[in-house]
């Protein structure tokens, strides 16, 4: 046999063992060829990370309970009672479902990058999965007044207090539980000059003066639930809520008098007031309430439905 011969062979055969080898993968795969088939999309992910376990395919529903997690990891200690956690797994869900209704973007929570910081990464999927049972537990639950889903406003600490607004549900109601929050009170100190150029810088109108700050800086309404309303601020009128933003304080819940030639300014409650505190929320599952029972008490007239 020549060597051009042989060559010829050499190359036969090493396409004959191509052709077997390739026989050979294509019968290996095919039971997972057909595991894809028959199956569609619906494989898990590796549950030993962090990544949560979800079935891809209802994308949609995955997408929004991910949504409304980041939103309630965001909003509430997730070391608090779960019938706390509960209840405000149903306004986050309401108020979700609001701004969808209303063709607004529903808010956003926390990435999973600041969960995972939030929780700890020993603690991830332990805390991700309580928060995701508190929204099982009330799976689809909104909160209507007459048959039409509201927007259910929430806070962090009330001033003993919520505020009352024209709306129906939002009447105010006593939160005497968040006294003994640490964010119930706050005392904070200025020079006169401090106070003068902050409220000048705030409201150029106001023409305020450190001389005469103590008699053109007056309260002039203020709510049932101690919140101020108005506040004259030289020869400006400005909203509490106004005032607050101005010095960054707590709440609009606040006292302004002299002391000592400074300016002392004491806030109670932490946020605007409005709704349900969500301290006053988990002090209430402490005495053993129930979510719904916590909703219905700081809205009113309320219903949970589906």
């Amino acid at each position: 046999m020549c060597i051009r011969d042989r060559n010829r062979s050499g190359q036969d055969m090493k396409e004959k063992i191509k052709m077997i080898l390739c026989l050979c993968l294509i019968i290996a795969g095919l039971p997972i060829l057909m595991t894809l088939v028959f199956q569609g999309d619906e494989i898990l992910l590796d549950t030993d990370s962090n990544e949560i376990q979800h079935k891809s395919s209802h994308p949609d529903e995955e997408e929004k309970m991910a949504a409304l997690v980041s939103i309630l990891a965001r909003d509430i200690p997730v070391t608090y009672e779960e019938e706390a956690i509960r209840a405000q797994a149903v306004i986050v869900r309401t108020n979700y479902e609001y701004a969808l209704s209303q063709g607004k973007a529903p808010e956003t929570g926390l990435s999973v990058a600041e969960q995972t910081k939030l929780f700890g990464n020993e603690n991830y999927n332990r805390y991700y999965q309580k928060l995701e049972n508190c929204l099982i537990d009330t799976e689809g639950e909104v909160l209507t007044y007459q048959g039409q889903e509201i927007e259910a406003p929430y806070f962090a600490v009330s001033a003993e207090k919520t505020r009352g607004t024209e709306l129906p549900y939002l009447k105010s109601a006593e939160s005497i539980w968040d006294i003994t929050s640490e964010d119930f009170l706050k005392v904070e100190f200025y020079d006169a000059g401090e106070l003068v150029d902050t409220c000048n810088q705030a409201f150029p109108e106001a023409g305020l003066t450190a001389e005469d700050w103590v008699n053109t800086l007056v309260v002039t309404e203020r709510e049932e639930s101690g919140y101020v309303k108005t506040i004259q601020v030289g020869n400006s009128s400005v909203s509490g809520e106004e005032f607050r933003k101005a010095f960054s304080l707590n709440s609009a819940c606040f006292y302004i008098r002299e002391i000592d030639g400074r300016v002392r300014i004491v806030t109670k409650g932490l946020g605007h007031g409005y709704g349900l505190s969500i301290y006053g929320a988990n002090e209430m599952a402490k005495e053993g309430k129930t979510y719904q029972e916590i909703l219905s008490y700081y809205y009113s007239g309320i219903e949970i439905t589906k």
